[in-house]
C-alpha cells in the first residue's frame, strides 16, 4: 500500500480551495460566513448543504455527510484517497512526488521513519529558537540593534527573535539534548568540517525564526550586524538562511502568516505582502497585524494560494529597485491567475514599510495602504517613464503598449474606465484605443488553466445512509470548545468534563482523541479533520465546525458556554443524588445530602 506524508497532503489541500472545488458541482450562494446549496449526495428541495471557506470543510445537515476537500472529491467522484489526491493535485498544478524521500511507493515503515525524522527536526529548531532567544541577554550587539530598530520586548518574544553567538554553543546544546547528528545537519543549523567536527553555521547574526501556519518552527534567517564595509572586507553576505530540507521549502510559506492569522479571526479583508522580516515586524508592532513577507525575491504560486485562502485582497509592497519591480509584476500575474484581487502600495519618502512606519507612524501607513493602486495603473505608470509624450512617435508606441495591458483586463466595465481615463489624459479618442484593444483581445485569447472538472453524472450513488444528526447538546459544545485550539479553554473544560465524564458521551473515543491532542501538545500541528477515522466522526466534527463558523467565538461567548456546561453537569449530578435519596437505595444518605448542599451552593453562584 502507498502512503503520502502529512506535509504532501496538507500542500494539496491548501492549494485546493474548498469553495472553488465544490462550486463546480453545487450551485453555492453565500449566507453569512458560509456557502449553502442543495446537497449533491441526497435528494432535497431546501438547501441543507454548507461549506465553510474559513475552516475549509463541508457538512450536510440533511444527510449528515461532511469532511474536507479531499473527502468531498472522494465521495462526489467515487474515488479512493490516493486517486482523489491525484485528481486535486493535477487541477492545482502540483506534481506529486514519485521519487525522492517523499516517494509515494515507500512502505509504511519507511514513511513512519521519515515522519520521525521530521518530528525531530521540528524539535531541533524549537530548541535552537529558544537558545537564540536566550542569547540576546548575553549580547550587547544584539541589544543595541534591538534598541536602534525600536523593537519592543513583547515583539521580540512574539516573533521569537534571537542572536547567534560565535562560540559553537548551539552545537553543544543540541548534542546535550541527544539529537541525531543526521537531523542536526539536515536542519542547516549545524555544519561538519573535513575533520568530522561539528560547528554552528549561524555565527554573529541576529536571528529571525520562521514558522509555518501550524506554528511549527521550520527555518531561520540570520542577519549580520556588521557594517557594509566589514561585510565587504570579510566577504560575508547580509543574510544567511536555512536551506530547503524535509520540513522547509521557502516557496510554500509566508513569514509572519502564523502571527497575522492568530491576530485576525476568520478571513482577513486584506493582506500586505512585503520583502523583509522587519517590514513585517515594524507594522505589526504599530498595530497593523495583516502583514506577511515572501521568503524570497518573488511570490510563488503556492504562496499565492495561501494568500487566497486567508485574505479577500492582497496588496504588494516591494522595493523600488529592478528586482522589486520584477517581483511585483510576477506577483500580479500569479495572483490574477488565481483570481485574487490585487493592489500595489506606492511608497514615497521611505525605502520600505519598516522605515515608513518608524518615520511617519501607523496611521499614515494605513492611509498609504488604502490608497494602493490597481495592477493596471501600476503597469501603466511603470511604462510611462519610458516615453516622451511630446514626441508623436513615442506617444504612439506608448499607446500600443497601453492597449496590450488593457487587452488583458477581463472585466469590461473596468477596462472601459481605464480607456476613458487614459483617452482624456493623453487626448486620444476612445475609439482608437478600443480598436487596438480588440485586435489584441482576439490574439491573446488563451486558456488560463481554469478548472474543467467533470460534471456530476446523472446516476450518482444511491442516497447515503441517513446518519444520526441530532447529537447530545453538551457533547457538541465540548467538541466546539476543543476546536478553538486554546489550551487555557481546554484546562477549564477538563476541570468540568474529566476523562471519566466523557465516557458517557455518544462518541467518547472521538472526544478522547481531541483531549489527547491537547495532552500531547499536538493540537496546533494537527488538522482536526485528520483525527476522524469514521464517517460518523467526520459528520460530527464537520457539523460542529460549520455551526461554529456562524457563531460568536469571543471570550465572553466561550465563558458562557463553559458556564452552561458546568451548570448542566451540576444539574445532572443533583438529579442523580435526589433520585438516590428518593429511592432509599444508598447507605450513605448523610454523605449524599452534604454533596447535594455543595451542589446547590455552586448552582446558586452561577
Amino acid at each position: 500500500m502507498a502512503f503520502y506524508s502529512d506535509d504532501i497532503i496538507e500542500e494539496v489541500k491548501s492549494a485546493s480551495d474548498i469553495v472553488d472545488v465544490v462550486s463546480k458541482y453545487v450551485n453555492l450562494r453565500r449566507r453569512g460566513n458560509t456557502y449553502v446549496g442543495l446537497c449533491p449526495f441526497h435528494h432535497e428541495k431546501t438547501g441543507s448543504f454548507s461549506v465553510s471557506k474559513d475552516k475549509q470543510i463541508f457538512h450536510c445537515f440533511g444527510c449528515g455527510v461532511g469532511g474536507n476537500v479531499v473527502s468531498f472529491i472522494m465521495k462526489i467522484e467515487n474515488l479512493g484517497f490516493k486517486e482523489a489526491m491525484e485528481f486535486l493535485a493535477e487541477k492545482a498544478g502540483i506534481t506529486l512526488p514519485t521519487t525522492s524521500e517523499y516517494d509515494i511507493e515507500m512502505s509504511k515503515d519507511e514513511l513512519i521513519k521519515l515522519e520521525a525524522d521530521k518530528k525531530e527536526m521540528y524539535e531541533i529548531n524549537k530548541v535552537a529558537g529558544r537558545f537564540f532567544y536566550d542569547n540576546i541577554e548575553k549580547s550587547l550587539v544584539a541589544q543595541k540593534y534591538i534598541a536602534e530598530r525600536k523593537i519592543e520586548a513583547k515583539t521580540v518574544a512574539k516573533y521569537g527573535l534571537g542572536f547567534a553567538l560565535d562560540d559553537n554553543g548551539l552545537t553543544k546544546c543540541l548534542q546535550a539534548n541527544g539529537f541525531s547528528e543526521k537531523n542536526m545537519l539536515a536542519t542547516g543549523l549545524i555544519g561538519k568540517n573535513d575533520r568530522g567536527v561539528l560547528y554552528d553555521k549561524f555565527k554573529n547574526r541576529f536571528m529571525f525564526p520562521i514558522f509555518d501556519i501550524q506554528k511549527r518552527l521550520i527555518a531561520f534567517g540570520g542577519r549580520t550586524l556588521e557594517s557594509k564595509e566589514e561585510m565587504k572586507a570579510k566577504g560575508i553576505p547580509k543574510y544567511v538562511n536555512s536551506p530547503e530540507n524535509l520540513i522547509y521549502s521557502k516557496g510554500k510559506h509566508l513569514y509572519g502568516l502564523n502571527v497575522a492569522k492568530s491576530h485576525n479571526s476568520g478571513k482577513m479583508k486584506r493582506i500586505l505582502v512585503v520583502e523583509g522580516y522587519m517590514d513585517v515586524i515594524s507594522p505589526h508592532q504599530a498595530g497593523i497585524t495583516n502583514v506577511v513577507a515572501s521568503l524570497g525575491t518573488a511570490l510563488t504560486e503556492r504562496q499565492g494560494r495561501l494568500l487566497r485562502q486567508y485574505a479577500d485582497e492582497v496588496i504588494l509592497s516591494y522595493d523600488s529597485d529592478d528586482a522589486g519591480q520584477k517581483a511585483i509584476l510576477r506577483g500580479i500575474d500569479i495572483l490574477q491567475a488565481l483570481n485574487v484581487p490585487t493592489r500595489i502600495l506606492q511608497m514615497h519618502d521611505a525605502k520600505d514599510p519598516d522605515e515608513f512606519v518608524l518615520k511617519f507612524g501607523s496611521e499614515k501607513f494605513e492611509k498609504l495602504i488604502d490608497n494602493s493602486i490597481s495592477p493596471v495603473e501600476y503597469k501603466v505608470n511603470l511604462i510611462k517613464k519610458e516615453y516622451d509624450f511630446k514626441d508623436t512617435t513615442q506617444k504612439i508606441a506608448f499607446l500600443t503598449k497601453l492597449a496590450d495591458i488593457l487587452s488583458k483586463v477581463d472585466n469590461v466595465i473596468e477596462r472601459d474606465v481605464y480607456v476613458d481615463q487614459y483617452s482624456r489624459e493623453l487626448k486620444v479618442g476612445k475609439e482608437a484605443i478600443i480598436a487596438e484593444i480588440e485586435k489584441r483581445t482576439l490574439r491573446n485569447s488563451f486558456d488560463l488553466k481554469k478548472w474543467q472538472l467533470a460534471k456530476p453524472i446523472a446516476s450518482q450513488e444511491k442516497e447515503t445512509k441517513q446518519v444520526e444528526v441530532l447529537k447530545e447538546k453538551n457533547e457538541e459544545l465540548v467538541i466546539y470548545l476543543l476546536t478553538l485550539k486554546d489550551e487555557n479553554i481546554f484546562h477549564k473544560l477538563k476541570s468540568i468534563y474529566t476523562n471519566e465524564d466523557i465516557m458517557a458521551f455518544k462518541n467518547p473515543s472521538f472526544v478522547k482523541k481531541l483531549y489527547n491532542l491537547y495532552e500531547t501538545g499536538d493540537i496546533n500541528s494537527k488538522e482536526l479533520m485528520t483525527v476522524c477515522e469514521t464517517e460518523e466522526e467526520n459528520s460530527l466534527l464537520s457539523e460542529v465546525l460549520i455551526k461554529s463558523s456562524n457563531s460568536d467565538n469571543s471570550t465572553k461567548h466561550v465563558e458562557e458556554v463553559l458556564r452552561a456546561l458546568e451548570t448542566d453537569k451540576l444539574q445532572n449530578e443533583k438529579m442523580k443524588i435526589i433520585k438516590s435519596l428518593q429511592d432509599g437505595n444508598s447507605e450513605n444518605e448523610e454523605v449524599l445530602a452534604t454533596k447535594l448542599n455543595e451542589i446547590n451552593l455552586k448552582l446558586a453562584r452561577k
